[in-house]
């Protein structure tokens, strides 16, 4: 299956996260605990990446949409950190980079699952351990699959969020379509964004996209082919332990 083409979430995906902050301390604490020179595969609009350049960390961060990375670069200069932020575009599965021993990698916000086959999953599991030092450390952070849950919303379309895009002085209205194939451990989600602009000009955008979520025994195996040892399997960002109930599905592995 082909992978999602994210520069057209690029004007909506800053909104999408604003609220969210869950994981930034985590991976600073695990960053700087680790020695201070990181990885992030999948960093989007650096959401994680550039705080965590702020902190005085060594970043490097990989994606593979040119528009969002484009917005990531500017958020590093806003924020002065340009000096100790690189951004490459470049597929996670497959990617090379000249430098290789950090300290610590990350790939977090469900980033994983949008490698939407195991073998693409492993693929990007191996290329982070080709890219740590012996002894560096892997964080993947995942949503926990609530089989209930996702099976009663299936097809049904929902007001997911709300919110004034001042730049493009639009309110919009975000709804959310998702359908699970639970033999196949798929969810196709849809976002639909609808842009009502104060002339009462609407613009929608219909954006598609695949997540193949895992199971914490299938994560911790496929962990372990790519080389590494799980230390961790926690619940939330606050290291609680995992459980059934728990929203996230956290691994914290170490290369060997």
């Amino acid at each position: 299956m082909p992978l999602t083409n994210f520069d057209s979430f690029a004007p909506f995906y800053d909104n999408d996260y604003r609220n969210y902050r869950d994981d930034i301390q985590l991976v600073v604490d695990l960053a700087q605990d680790a020695g201070g020179a990181a990885l992030e595969l999948g960093c989007g609009t650096g959401r994680v990446l550039v705080p965590l350049a702020a902190t005085g960390c060594r970043v490097t961060g990989v994606d593979s949409s040119p528009a969002l990375l484009a917005l990531a670069r500017r958020k590093a200069e806003q924020a002065g950190v340009t000096a100790r932020l690189r951004l490459v575009e470049g597929d996670l599965r497959t990617f090379s980079l000249a430098e290789k021993g950090f300290d610590f990698a990350l790939c977090v916000s469900n980033t994983l699952m949008h490698l939407n086959t195991q073998a693409d999953q492993l693929a990007a599991l191996r290329t982070a351990h080709r890219h740590l030092r012996p002894g560096g450390r892997l964080l993947v952070d995942l949503f926990n699959p609530d089989i209930p849950h996702l099976t009663a919303i299936s097809g049904v379309q929902e007001l997911a969020d709300r919110w004034q895009d001042a730049e493009r002085g639009a309110t919009v209205l975000k709804w959310s379509v998702r359908r699970v194939d639970v033999a196949r451990q798929l969810q196709e989600t849809t976002f639909i964004y609808e842009s009502v602009f104060a002339d009462g000009r609407v613009e929608k955008a219909v954006l598609p996209f695949l997540l193949r979520f895992l199971w914490p025994s299938e994560g911790a195996l496929l962990l372990e082919k790519a080389g590494f040892r799980v230390e961790e399997l926690w619940g939330d960002c606050d290291g609680n332990d995992y459980t059934s109930e728990s929203e996230r599905l956290i691994f914290l592995a170490t290369k060997e």
